[in-house]
């Protein structure tokens, strides 16, 4: 006998003993749950062993390797709920992540497992009831138990997961809780709309958290359209929105905020008028700040934009007073107090281009003007340095009242 035959032969010795002890590993595993007194430990332990059947080709295609893996992963889940109730400390991530093992073995299982029956034509036999082909099936029934007692447990460990800020373990676990909802093959896990709805709004959350933001859009609009139809699931979509730069879609679910909660909050018309603004439809914009503003006449934001309103239609001199009254309400508003400051700015130019006067005449008589927008640009600044427009008043000012320490300093800057 040459070596090459020599060599075959082991293989082919060794083969069956290989295929023998990974299914040894499954049956192991099977019978180290049984005990009494299991342990996380001794749950750990039993999932290692049986970890390598889960990729070996002798057992990795079988449905009962994956019903005992899913199966240590729900017992593992339960026996750390038990030692928290006894007051034990548990890692809350690894108890969650278990609960997400158990569900991604147990659908894995389920395909596995189920065996269509076919006719003596090789077609799948019809159930009459149900109108779907008919299968039998092993684990199926156990492992779906499994999954339907512990449904309720997906919402509430991604509450415990995004505590500890697992953006990602959040993210999946309230997935799978509405994934198991919407199923129509079990009447038992089916849950009302509405909680799978505000499930969804949690999960854009954590989105938004792993900064996946056009997942977060999707899923709040998700949570609306399925009745999650409270303030905040339109609050962060805008702000999602905003940060993709999606103007369009921003204005859009501005009007669909503003018909639902009106002015309670006065974002959403202002989102809508500084649209009507950018239109250049004043008379759109003029009706809507009208319309707020019999609600809060004191809303500094609004006496701002009805004041850009007025200077569109008029001119600065007309809106002066609403800026004016804006910074009276709200002195740490940015965009007033750069209006009130461009009041006296653009006079002091007006007053340069119109007079006759030259030299030190003309700068005894404008440079009050400038001092007097100073303030009030100065602080505009300190809010919002990246108005340009108001970088470059400043600049212009600091140049022509000499103030060289100044103007360096806010060239420095930019």
């Amino acid at each position: 006998m040459n070596k090459l035959t020599i060599t075959l032969l082991i293989i082919a010795v060794l083969l069956p003993f290989t295929a023998v002890a990974q299914h040894q590993l499954v049956g192991q595993a099977k019978k180290d749950i049984t005990g009494l007194t299991m342990t996380v430990d001794s749950y750990n332990k039993a999932f290692n062993r049986l970890k390598p059947a889960l990729t070996n080709d002798e057992t990795r295609n079988q449905a009962e390797t994956w019903a005992i893996a899913s199966r240590i992963k729900y017992e593992l889940f339960d026996k750390y709920m038990d030692n928290r109730r006894v007051g034990k400390k548990i890692d809350i991530q690894a108890m969650g992540h278990s609960l997400i093992d158990a569900y991604d073995y147990s659908l894995i299982a389920l395909k596995l497992d189920t065996i269509h029956i076919l006719d003596k034509k090789g077609d799948p036999v019809i159930d009459k009831k149900t109108k779907r082909p008919k299968a039998r099936t092993k684990f199926s029934k156990d492992v779906v138990n499994r999954m339907v007692e512990h449904h309720d447990d997906y919402r509430l460990t991604g509450s415990e997961l995004y505590n500890i800020k697992d953006w990602d373990g959040a993210y999946e676990a309230w997935d799978i809780y509405c994934q198991m909802a919407s199923r129509s093959d079990d009447r038992r896990w089916i849950k009302p709309d509405s909680l799978v709805a505000e499930v969804r709004y949690y999960q854009g959350i954590a989105a938004w958290q792993k900064t996946d933001t056009i997942d977060a859009v999707r899923l709040f609009s998700v949570a609306r359209h399925s009745g999650y139809n409270h303030k905040e699931a339109y609050d962060y979509a805008l702000v999602c929105l905003n940060d993709l730069g999606n103007e369009a879609e921003v204005v859009k679910l501005a009007w669909d905020a503003f018909l639902k909660f009106g002015t309670s909050d006065p974002q959403y018309i202002r989102i809508l008028i500084n649209d009507y603004i950018t239109r250049e439809d004043y008379s759109g914009a003029n009706d809507l700040i009208d319309e707020a503003m019999e609600i809060n006449p004191d809303d500094d934001e609004l006496l701002n934009l009805k004041g850009l309103v007025i200077e569109s239609k008029e001119n600065i001199y007309d809106a002066f007073p609403y800026y004016q009254r804006c910074i009276e309400l709200n002195d740490s508003n940015a965009g007033g107090l750069f209006n009130v400051g461009r009041y006296f700015y653009n006079k002091a130019m007006e007053t340069r281009m119109n007079s006759n006067l030259h030299g030190k005449k003309l700068a005894d008589l404008v440079n009050p003007m400038y001092r007097e927008a100073l303030p009030y640009l100065e602080k505009s600044y300190a809010i919002n340095p990246r108005n340009q427009d108001l970088v470059n008043a400043l600049r212009d000012i600091y140049y022509k009242l000499g103030e060289a320490d100044k103007l360096q300093a806010i060239e420095a800057a930019q």
